[in-house]
Protein backbone atom coordinates (compact mmCIF):
# COMPACT_ATOMS: atom_id res chain seq x y z
CA UNK A 1 0.00 0.00 0.00
CA UNK A 2 2.93 2.23 0.84
CA UNK A 3 4.55 1.80 -2.65
CA UNK A 4 1.35 2.74 -4.17
CA UNK A 5 0.92 5.80 -1.88
CA UNK A 6 4.52 6.74 -2.82
CA UNK A 7 4.22 6.54 -6.64
CA UNK A 8 0.64 8.44 -6.72
CA UNK A 9 2.91 11.13 -5.01
CA UNK A 10 5.67 11.32 -7.37
CA UNK A 11 3.40 11.19 -10.33
CA UNK A 12 2.03 15.06 -8.84
CA UNK A 13 3.61 18.20 -7.98
CA UNK A 14 2.81 20.66 -5.35
CA UNK A 15 -0.96 21.59 -5.11
CA UNK A 16 0.06 25.32 -6.48
CA UNK A 17 1.89 23.65 -9.59
CA UNK A 18 -0.51 20.87 -10.42
CA UNK A 19 -2.56 21.52 -13.82
CA UNK A 20 -5.41 21.84 -14.33
CA UNK A 21 -6.37 23.63 -11.36
CA UNK A 22 -3.30 25.44 -11.02
CA UNK A 23 -3.83 28.40 -8.50
CA UNK A 24 -1.17 31.08 -9.11
CA UNK A 25 -1.50 33.34 -12.63
CA UNK A 26 2.29 33.27 -13.72
CA UNK A 27 2.56 35.34 -17.50
CA UNK A 28 6.67 33.76 -18.50
CA UNK A 29 7.28 36.84 -19.82
CA UNK A 30 7.45 38.36 -16.38
CA UNK A 31 9.30 37.43 -13.47
CA UNK A 32 8.16 34.79 -10.64
CA UNK A 33 7.72 38.14 -8.24
CA UNK A 34 4.96 38.85 -10.75
CA UNK A 35 3.44 35.74 -9.69
CA UNK A 36 -0.76 36.52 -8.25
CA UNK A 37 -3.05 34.47 -6.92
CA UNK A 38 -6.77 34.90 -8.05
CA UNK A 39 -9.06 36.37 -6.08
CA UNK A 40 -11.20 33.53 -5.43
CA UNK A 41 -7.97 31.91 -4.41
CA UNK A 42 -7.98 31.51 -0.20
CA UNK A 43 -4.10 32.38 -1.13
CA UNK A 44 -5.61 36.16 -2.86
CA UNK A 45 -3.53 38.51 -1.74
CA UNK A 46 -0.40 36.51 -0.81
CA UNK A 47 3.34 36.68 -2.26
CA UNK A 48 5.39 34.78 -4.84
CA UNK A 49 7.28 33.61 -1.23
CA UNK A 50 4.39 31.22 -1.04
CA UNK A 51 5.94 28.89 -3.50
CA UNK A 52 9.39 28.32 -1.21
CA UNK A 53 8.06 24.92 -0.91
CA UNK A 54 8.93 21.45 -2.20
CA UNK A 55 8.23 20.71 -5.49
CA UNK A 56 6.95 16.90 -4.19
CA UNK A 57 7.22 15.22 -0.72
CA UNK A 58 11.06 13.81 -1.99
CA UNK A 59 12.74 16.78 -2.17
CA UNK A 60 14.34 16.12 -5.60
CA UNK A 61 18.02 17.53 -5.86
CA UNK A 62 17.42 17.74 -9.27
CA UNK A 63 14.63 17.71 -12.04
CA UNK A 64 13.88 18.14 -15.77
CA UNK A 65 11.89 20.44 -17.36
CA UNK A 66 9.90 19.63 -21.30
CA UNK A 67 7.32 20.39 -23.05
CA UNK A 68 5.40 20.29 -26.51
CA UNK A 69 5.61 24.02 -26.55
CA UNK A 70 9.21 24.48 -26.82
CA UNK A 71 12.60 22.31 -27.91
CA UNK A 72 14.90 22.58 -25.16
CA UNK A 73 15.32 20.67 -21.31
CA UNK A 74 16.30 22.53 -18.55
CA UNK A 75 17.92 20.71 -15.83
CA UNK A 76 17.19 22.35 -12.69
CA UNK A 77 18.68 22.12 -8.71
CA UNK A 78 18.43 24.03 -5.49
CA UNK A 79 18.92 27.26 -4.27
CA UNK A 80 22.37 26.65 -2.80
CA UNK A 81 22.47 30.54 -1.74
CA UNK A 82 18.54 29.65 0.09
CA UNK A 83 20.28 26.85 1.90
CA UNK A 84 17.32 24.48 0.33
CA UNK A 85 17.57 20.41 0.17
CA UNK A 86 15.47 20.28 -2.74
CA UNK A 87 13.98 21.65 -5.87
CA UNK A 88 10.73 24.37 -4.70
CA UNK A 89 8.38 25.40 -6.33
CA UNK A 90 10.21 28.63 -7.05
CA UNK A 91 12.64 27.54 -8.32
CA UNK A 92 10.74 25.36 -11.01
CA UNK A 93 9.11 29.00 -12.39
CA UNK A 94 12.30 31.09 -11.76
CA UNK A 95 14.58 29.00 -13.92
CA UNK A 96 12.02 28.47 -16.40
CA UNK A 97 11.82 32.24 -16.64
CA UNK A 98 15.45 32.49 -16.09
CA UNK A 99 15.75 30.06 -19.38
CA UNK A 100 13.28 31.32 -21.82
CA UNK A 101 15.29 34.94 -21.64
CA UNK A 102 18.05 33.58 -23.35
CA UNK A 103 17.97 35.07 -26.67
CA UNK A 104 17.05 32.42 -29.89
CA UNK A 105 20.39 31.48 -31.38
CA UNK A 106 20.72 30.97 -35.41
CA UNK A 107 20.36 27.24 -35.22
CA UNK A 108 17.32 27.79 -33.25
CA UNK A 109 16.20 30.42 -36.25
CA UNK A 110 17.35 28.35 -38.57
CA UNK A 111 14.89 25.24 -36.95
CA UNK A 112 12.17 27.17 -37.77
CA UNK A 113 9.36 27.15 -39.90
CA UNK A 114 8.23 29.93 -41.82
CA UNK A 115 4.76 30.12 -39.98
CA UNK A 116 7.21 29.71 -36.75
CA UNK A 117 9.20 32.24 -37.70
CA UNK A 118 6.23 34.80 -38.32
CA UNK A 119 5.09 33.49 -35.00
CA UNK A 120 8.61 34.30 -32.81
CA UNK A 121 8.52 37.88 -34.81
CA UNK A 122 4.95 38.30 -34.04
CA UNK A 123 5.71 37.62 -30.05
CA UNK A 124 8.82 39.35 -30.07
CA UNK A 125 6.67 42.71 -31.09
CA UNK A 126 3.79 42.15 -28.49
CA UNK A 127 6.93 42.01 -25.47
CA UNK A 128 8.69 45.01 -26.97
CA UNK A 129 5.31 46.54 -25.81
CA UNK A 130 5.88 45.63 -22.34
CA UNK A 131 9.54 46.14 -22.11
CA UNK A 132 9.02 49.41 -19.87
CA UNK A 133 7.55 46.90 -17.34
CA UNK A 134 10.02 43.74 -17.81
CA UNK A 135 13.33 46.12 -17.89
CA UNK A 136 11.76 47.84 -14.55
CA UNK A 137 11.62 44.10 -12.68
CA UNK A 138 14.51 42.31 -14.26
CA UNK A 139 17.00 42.94 -11.17
CA UNK A 140 14.38 41.11 -9.11
CA UNK A 141 13.88 38.27 -11.54
CA UNK A 142 17.99 38.39 -11.31
CA UNK A 143 17.70 37.51 -7.54
CA UNK A 144 15.09 34.91 -7.75
CA UNK A 145 16.74 32.86 -10.20
CA UNK A 146 18.38 29.50 -9.04
CA UNK A 147 20.69 27.56 -11.10
CA UNK A 148 19.77 26.63 -14.34
CA UNK A 149 21.20 24.88 -16.74
CA UNK A 150 20.35 23.78 -20.80
CA UNK A 151 20.62 20.44 -21.88
CA UNK A 152 23.33 20.09 -22.90
CA UNK A 153 24.83 22.42 -20.01
CA UNK A 154 24.37 26.61 -19.96
CA UNK A 155 24.59 29.28 -17.84
CA UNK A 156 21.51 31.03 -16.58
CA UNK A 157 21.35 34.76 -18.84
CA UNK A 158 22.00 38.20 -17.67
CA UNK A 159 18.10 39.21 -17.20
CA UNK A 160 19.60 42.46 -18.71
CA UNK A 161 19.40 40.75 -22.13
CA UNK A 162 16.10 41.43 -21.95
CA UNK A 163 16.76 44.98 -22.40
CA UNK A 164 17.52 44.30 -26.44
CA UNK A 165 14.44 45.07 -28.00
CA UNK A 166 15.52 43.76 -31.22
CA UNK A 167 16.51 40.39 -30.20
CA UNK A 168 14.01 37.06 -30.46
CA UNK A 169 14.03 35.48 -27.11
CA UNK A 170 13.27 31.58 -26.25
CA UNK A 171 10.03 32.89 -24.84
CA UNK A 172 8.77 33.85 -28.00
CA UNK A 173 8.69 30.20 -29.03
CA UNK A 174 5.44 29.95 -27.18
CA UNK A 175 3.83 32.55 -28.95
CA UNK A 176 0.43 33.63 -26.94
CA UNK A 177 0.68 30.50 -25.06
CA UNK A 178 2.39 32.35 -22.33
CA UNK A 179 0.44 31.63 -18.99
CA UNK A 180 1.77 28.78 -16.82
CA UNK A 181 -1.07 25.86 -16.02
CA UNK A 182 1.02 23.38 -14.41
CA UNK A 183 3.25 19.82 -14.35
CA UNK A 184 2.25 16.89 -15.59
CA UNK A 185 3.95 14.00 -15.58
CA UNK A 186 4.07 12.32 -19.44
CA UNK A 187 6.41 8.46 -19.68
CA UNK A 188 5.66 8.36 -23.38
CA UNK A 189 7.01 12.37 -24.20
CA UNK A 190 9.42 12.53 -22.02
CA UNK A 191 11.00 8.98 -23.19
CA UNK A 192 9.97 10.75 -26.77
CA UNK A 193 12.58 13.48 -25.90
CA UNK A 194 15.53 11.16 -25.01
CA UNK A 195 18.18 11.80 -27.09
CA UNK A 196 20.28 8.86 -27.97
CA UNK A 197 23.38 8.07 -25.92
CA UNK A 198 22.07 10.23 -23.51
CA UNK A 199 21.86 8.32 -20.06
CA UNK A 200 19.24 8.51 -17.76
CA UNK A 201 17.61 12.00 -17.16
CA UNK A 202 16.48 13.27 -14.01
CA UNK A 203 12.98 12.98 -12.97
CA UNK A 204 11.07 14.17 -15.99
CA UNK A 205 7.90 16.90 -15.83
CA UNK A 206 6.68 18.50 -18.70
CA UNK A 207 4.86 21.84 -18.65
CA UNK A 208 1.91 23.12 -19.75
CA UNK A 209 1.18 26.56 -20.85
CA UNK A 210 -2.02 28.42 -22.28
CA UNK A 211 -2.84 31.03 -24.13
CA UNK A 212 -3.49 34.57 -22.40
Amino acid sequence: MSSNVNETQKAYPHPFLTTPSVPIIYDLRFPPTSIVFPSTSSYAGCGYELLFVPLTPERPKQIRLISPDFPWAFDIGPDPSAGEEGVTCLDVLATLHAALQRPLTDTEWGTAGNDKRASLIRARDRRSMMQPALQGSSDSAARSAPTARSVPGANVPNHRLVQRESLLLRVDWLGSRVTFVGLIKDEAFAKSRLIPGGGDPPDTWVVKFKRL
